[in-house]
């Protein structure tokens, strides 16, 4: 049995592909779980067991430019800078973001609120 992560315990998100782009571009299948928190700009997450672009796993990003009508996003690192998977593998299948922070306060740091599960 594998335990559930994420904060509300699992909130989880599948992603059905990434972008080879600086700053790279995640696509979900969904941006709003039910009793989970919704996929907002400025969360901090992880992202594990993609396929393919192996150099994206176990990575923790900040969500940027959110767009709910096509459920994708920029990926940032943490100091804000943008991802650039521009020499990445491709993306194959798979893959979830977990999102381990809310998003900050005015003036705050990212990742105030780090899931440690």
């Amino acid at each position: 049995m594998t335990a559930l992560v994420g904060y509300p315990l699992g909130t989880v998100y599948n992603i059905t592909n990434i972008s080879k782009d600086k700053p790279a571009r995640v696509t979900l299948s969904s941006v709003a779980n039910p009793n989970s928190f919704a996929v907002t700009d400025g969360q901090t997450i992880t992202i594990s067991n993609v396929k393919g672009m192996y150099q994206i796993n176990k990575g923790r990003f900040i969500v940027g430019g959110l767009d709910t009508d096509t459920m994708t996003f920029q990926l940032y690192d943490l100091l804000y800078d943008p991802v650039d998977t521009t020499s990445f593998s491709d993306y194959i299948s798979g893959g979830q973001i977990d999102i381990v922070s809310y998003v900050p306060s005015a003036g705050q740091p990212t990742g105030l609120m780090f899931n440690n599960q």
